[in-house]
């Protein structure tokens, strides 16, 4: 059960590192909790058998560095939002270019 949680522990800081410095740093959330969660069980489990490993300190440092990153991210990346009075302009254009194709294609009523 022990080596179980420890394997999953360091699969998902290892999985929430790496989303973390990707651009899907928001999905890094899902996998920093679970790796926090084993990390824990894995505490408690060693606290019983009087064992210190250094794998929870492993798991725990990972777990740590990616949610600082996905923090830091969160906190200072900012999105660009494109000028808007240029998007209105071309939904306005396009409007008037369909109204001026509608307004030119004969359509036979004799249907």
């Amino acid at each position: 059960m022990k080596k179980l949680l420890i394997t999953l522990g360091f699969i998902s800081a290892i999985l929430a590192t790496i989303l973390a410095v990707t651009p899907l740093s928001n999905l890094a959330i899902f996998p920093i909790i679970a790796g926090f969660i084993c990390g824990i069980v894995i505490v408690f489990l060693s606290k019983k058998e009087k064992q210190k490993p250094k794998t929870i300190q492993y798991i725990f440092l990972l777990v740590i560095i990616s949610l600082s990153i996905t923090i830091y991210k969160g906190v200072f990346t900012t999105l660009e939002v494109g000028d808007t009075e240029q998007l209105e302009e071309r939904d306005e254009e396009n409007l008037e270019d369909s109204k001026e194709i509608l307004e030119g294609l004969d359509i036979d009523e004799d249907l």
